[in-house]
């Protein structure tokens, strides 16, 4: 699986050096020369190899960066791949250091890059104090003997169970295409200030929905995309705590799927991201923040039943019918009865796609006229999202009412769209209760400007208009519950938690400028016990913001 085969940590928090690694290992006295093992020779420290040119490739054996995944308060998952071209497993050393130096080392060991998963290396670090960032790299054998250590990476351990950290500060983004647009929301995001993770929502890749078959078939697009600079460096900068969406597997992918093509695009996930794959190709999962937060990351596409492509809702359309779902009974219920035993302040889920409603047309009017109309008819967007399975939203919904849970906070993606809503039960009466809240982020990269795509004939400035009109419109169908929609512009959402609110910040960035920075556009708070988001900022007109 990865997982290192033999490894060494510190955990007092006081270092060790590398000699004292290898002499852990079993290889002492060997000064600091190479460690060789199996006909591979681990390297002693090397500087890390300088960066290319956009558009090469490393020439390094560490093509694809490394990664370091979900933060546990003694460790995490740290991840790397080896390029090469033969059948054997190559031997990696592994070192996790308290400084950028590498002087101290918290800890260490020898792991496989094994044939059958890829030669990727997911190594499962624990020992390590918590609530505090370290430095990881690999070492192995580069091109024509030479010795090569990887990029440095950085970790974050969570903070320990039963503390009050004050703080929770993390981005969360989603869908990544490789067009005309440039990874430039993701050096923005590297540059942060202050995050102690970036969540990764899906359409991390891709793939062809004809042409992309085998798990060979799947790696391959991985490492066409983490051949983008700007995204390994985001991933050395910040931990990864990813999910998927169906760009990982095909457009529309649901449980009935090809069971051979859905394991095989399962098995690259897993050897692609820093996590261990616990059985199952299970990728739902939790961590805690102290007793500031419980983190539930969610799989809507494996478990769930076939999309309705009617998205006319006026009674037998499907939409609502009891049982469909979109979770799955079992993990319905790990995931209801992790929200009802958590004790944490908040409650955030990582929701690949949208919660809240998103009618274009809202026919609740015709009511008068058509009395046995369905709850909430109207006519929804075509985004397969939660719109498609009606009944089980609302059962999740009233059992956080009905269980007194609050301070729920979904953040969710694949929209390409910018959505911020309150969620109730029941959307069409705005006084029954508020359960939760959902902050929806829009695309890491265009696909493509929505402003050419749909309005290619109108003048830039006049399809933006126009777009921003649509927008309105669709929040007057969608009233009062939606509060915030951005159908124009890219970058990821900024989410900081404190025991007091959760205020999120939409970052903005043009994806067509090679040199764009982040900037904010809508702002929100939402307080702890509150049934309301709060509009801290939000535009007023085009280019201004109030």
């Amino acid at each position: 699986m990865g997982a290192a085969g033999r490894s060494v940590s510190d955990g007092s928090g006081g270092g060790m050096t590398r000699r004292e690694l290898l002499a852990a290992l079993g290889f002492g006295g060997l000064g600091v020369g190479a460690v060789v093992l199996g006909g591979c020779t681990i390297p002693p420290p090397a500087p890390e190899p300088p960066k290319p040119p956009p558009g090469r490739h490393d020439p390094d054996p560490f093509p694809d960066g490394v990664m370091a995944g979900d933060p546990a308060p003694d460790g995490t998952v740290i991840w790397t791949r080896v390029a090469t071209t033969g059948p054997a497993d190559v031997p990696v050393l592994w070192t996790v250091a308290e400084d950028a130096a590498f002087t101290s080392l918290a800890a260490g060991g020898l792991a496989l890059a094994a044939a059958g998963d890829g030669h990727t290396v997911r190594v499962a670090v624990d020992g390590l104090q918590p609530d505090r960032w370290y430095h990881y790299r690999f070492e192995a054998q580069g091109p024509g003997g030479t010795q090569v250590a990887s990029r440095a990476g950085r970790l974050r351990t969570a903070p320990a169970p039963g503390s009050s950290p004050d703080r929770l500060r993390y981005a969360f983004a989603s869908c990544q295409q490789i067009n005309d647009s440039w990874f430039v929301a993701h050096r923005a995001a590297a540059a942060e200030p202050d995050l102690d993770f970036f969540m990764h929502l899906g359409d991390y890749v891709y793939v062809s929905d004809t042409g992309t078959l085998t798990v060979d078939q799947y790696r391959e697009r991985y490492r066409r995309w983490r051949a983008q600079p700007m995204l390994r460096d985001l991933h050395a900068a910040l931990p990864c705590v990813a999910m998927w969406d169906d760009g990982e597997f095909y457009n529309g992918v649901d449980r009935t799927g090809p069971a051979d093509r859905l394991d095989g695009a399962k098995q690259a996930w897993f050897e692609s991201f820093p996590l261990i794959d616990p059985g199952g190709r299970r990728s739902h999962r939790r961590f805690g923040w102290g007793d500031l937060a419980d983190v539930t990351m969610i799989d809507v596409r494996s478990y769930r039943d076939p999309e309705i492509p009617d998205i006319v809702h006026l009674g037998g359309s499907g939409l609502d019918d009891p049982g469909r779902t979109t979770l799955g009974a079992d993990q319905y219920d790990w995931f209801t009865g992790g929200l009802a035993a958590s004790s944490a302040a908040w409650r955030l889920v990582g929701n690949p796609y949208n919660i809240n409603p998103w009618l274009l047309v809202n026919l609740e009017f015709l009511r008068a006229l058509r009395p046995d109309l369905p709850a909430n008819p109207g006519i929804y967007a075509p985004n397969e999202a939660w719109d498609d399975y009606m009944s089980e939203r609302r059962d999740l919904l009233r059992f956080l009412v009905d269980n007194g849970i609050t301070d729920t906070i979904f953040t969710s993606g694949h929209t390409h769209v910018s959505l911020v809503s309150e969620l109730r039960p029941e959307p069409d009466r705005p006084r029954t209760p508020v359960a939760a809240f959902d902050f929806c982020t829009g695309s890491l990269t265009a696909d493509p400007d929505p402003r050419s795509a749909f309005l290619g004939d109108l003048p830039r400035p006049l399809a933006e208009e126009v777009l921003r009109a649509a927008e309105r419109w669709v929040l007057s169908q969608n009233s009062p519950y939606m509060r915030h929609m951005n159908l124009v512009d890219q970058g990821y959402t900024v989410v900081d938690v404190t025991p007091e609110a959760v205020e999120v910040t939409i970052r903005l960035v043009d994806t067509f400028d090679p040199d764009a920075e982040a900037f904010d556009g809508a702002r929100f708070r939402v307080a702890r016990g509150a049934s309301r988001i709060e509009v801290l900022r939000t535009p007023t007109r085009r280019g201004s913001f109030a």
